[in-house]
C-alpha cells in the first residue's frame, strides 16, 4: 500500500503535482527531507522529481523505499523519444511518467537562469523551426500542469492500490 507521496521541486510544478497526487489518492505527501523523518525503510512511494536536461533530481535519495512509480517534471514537450532518453539516462526500472511542469525565471537562481539564458541563445542563432516552442518557453516562462497531464499516472497508482 502506497504510503506518500515523496518529490523534490525547484520552482513549484513538481510540488503541484505532488498536491494533487495526494489529493486524489489520499495519501500524505512529503518533500525529501520530510520524507527521511516520516517514512521507513522500504515503504512503498510514488516519486516526483524535477528534470534537469535529463536528470530527475532526488532520484538518489529515494533508493531506500519502494518506489511503485516515478513522475519526472519538466518543461519539454512530451515525446516519447525524450521519455526513453529520461529512462535511460536515469537507469529506471520503476514505471516512468513525463509530467509537463513550466518554467518561470523569477523562481530560478544565478547559474540554473544563466544555463537556460544560454541554451535559449544558441538556439535562438540555430532558428530551427522545431525549437520555436521552446524558445518561446524560455523567453517567457509557461506552467502546464494540468489533471489532464497527471491523469495516466493517477490511473496506473490506482491500480496498484
Amino acid at each position: 500500500m502506497i504510503k506518500a507521496i515523496v518529490y523534490k521541486s525547484n520552482t513549484g510544478y513538481t510540488k503541484q503535482y505532488a498536491e494533487m497526487l495526494s489529493k486524489s489518492l489520499k495519501v500524505p505527501i512529503y518533500n525529501l527531507e520530510e520524507a527521511k523523518l516520516k517514512l521507513k525503510k522500504h515503504d512503498e512511494i510514488v516519486f516526483l522529481g524535477w528534470v534537469c536536461a535529463t536528470k530527475i533530481q532526488g532520484l538518489s535519495k529515494i533508493k531506500n523505499y519502494n518506489v511503485k512509480c516515478i513522475g519526472a517534471v519538466g518543461v519539454y514537450p512530451t515525446e516519447k523519444n525524450y521519455i526513453e532518453s529520461l529512462r535511460k539516462t536515469n537507469k529506471l526500472n520503476a514505471e516512468l511518467f513525463y509530467l509537463r511542469g513550466g518554467l518561470n525565471y523569477n523562481k530560478l537562481t544565478g547559474l540554473k537562469k544563466k544555463v537556460l539564458q544560454f541554451v535559449r541563445n544558441m538556439m535562438e542563432k540555430e532558428n530551427k523551426v522545431e525549437n520555436q516552442e521552446i524558445i518561446k518557453i524560455f523567453k517567457e516562462g509557461a506552467n502546464y500542469v494540468s489533471y489532464e497531464n497527471l491523469e495516466p499516472m493517477l490511473k496506473y497508482v490506482n491500480s496498484k492500490l
